[in-house]
C-alpha cells in the first residue's frame, strides 16, 4: 500500500523544479549522490480531520511545510514561485489520491549561514482523499476495515 506522502513525493517531483531530489523529512547527508542544489524537503505539520455525525470522512486535511533549498536566492524564489503555480492549479486523480485543492497558507525565507543556502518555506493545506480505500486496523479487534472513498 502507498501512503500519502509518498504521493505527495510524485506530484513535488512533477512540479520539475528540483529534479528528483525531493525528501520527506530531511535531506540526504554529504556525500550522498543525492544532496545536490536544489532540493526540496516536505514534511507534515498538523492533520485537520474531518468528521460527522457516524465519524471521521474520507476526505483528509492535512498542513505540509515544503522548503526549497538552493545558493542563489534568486533562483530559490524563483522555484517557490514555480511550485506556487503548480500546486494551486492542481486538482484531480493522481495516484492513489484524489486531491481537491492546494492552499496555500504561508510563505517565508531565510539564509541557513552553516550550509551557505537559503531556504524558502511554504505551508500547504491540502484536501485529498486516498482513492481504492486505506486499510485501517481498528482497536477493539484485528480485523482490517477498508474504507470507500
Amino acid at each position: 500500500m502507498t501512503i500519502f506522502e509518498q504521493t505527495l513525493r510524485d506530484v513535488l517531483i512533477n512540479a520539475n523544479v528540483t529534479d528528483d531530489r525531493v525528501f520527506l523529512v530531511r535531506a540526504p547527508q554529504v556525500p550522498a549522490a543525492k544532496a545536490a542544489n536544489p532540493y526540496m524537503i516536505f514534511f507534515a505539520i498538523s492533520p485537520t480531520p474531518h468528521y460527522d455525525h457516524s465519524g471521521p470522512l474520507d476526505t483528509k486535511d492535512r498542513d505540509y511545510q515544503v522548503s526549497i533549498f538552493d545558493p542563489s536566492q534568486s533562483k530559490a524564489l524563483a522555484l517557490a514561485d514555480t511550485l506556487r503555480d503548480y500546486l494551486e492549479h492542481f486538482r484531480g486523480d493522481f495516484s492513489n489520491v484524489r486531491f481537491g485543492a492546494f492552499f496555500h497558507r504561508n510563505q517565508t525565507h531565510q539564509y541557513e549561514t552553516d550550509t551557505k543556502l537559503y531556504q524558502i518555506v511554504q505551508e500547504w493545506r491540502i484536501l485529498f482523499a486516498m482513492t481504492g480505500g486505506a486499510f485501517t486496523q481498528t482497536r477493539s479487534t484485528n480485523r482490517f476495515t477498508r474504507s470507500k472513498v
